[in-house]
């Protein structure tokens, strides 16, 4: 992990000193998160356009359309996204979220 570390500071800081502080847990953040990066990702834009759809295939209880894990990726990664989420499930059925 220290490697990835040095590797990702030297990249940040485009091969010459840094100008800014960046804490070890931040690059131990970032680079688990460049770690779990997958060839197929969604950003907040397609999950935005998709959430009501993944609402309405929980609520029938149809969850495995191929498209499904790719937007639950992106909601573990990202909280805005999900905070849409729970407000959508909440919104179709209070008692679900």
């Amino acid at each position: 992990m220290s490697n990835l570390l040095h590797r990702l500071r030297a990249f940040l800081s485009g091969g010459r000193p840094a100008s800014f502080a960046v804490s070890p847990a931040s690059l131990a953040v970032m680079g688990r998160q460049i770690a779990s990066t997958q060839d197929v990702e969604y950003d907040c834009d397609d999950v935005y356009r998709l959430l009501d759809q993944l609402v309405e295939a929980i609520e029938r209880g149809e969850d495995e359309a191929p498209w499904i894990p790719l937007i639950r990726a992106h909601l573990e990664r990202c909280p805005d996204c999900q905070a849409e989420f729970i407000a959508l499930l909440r919104a179709i059925k209070p008692s679900q979220a």
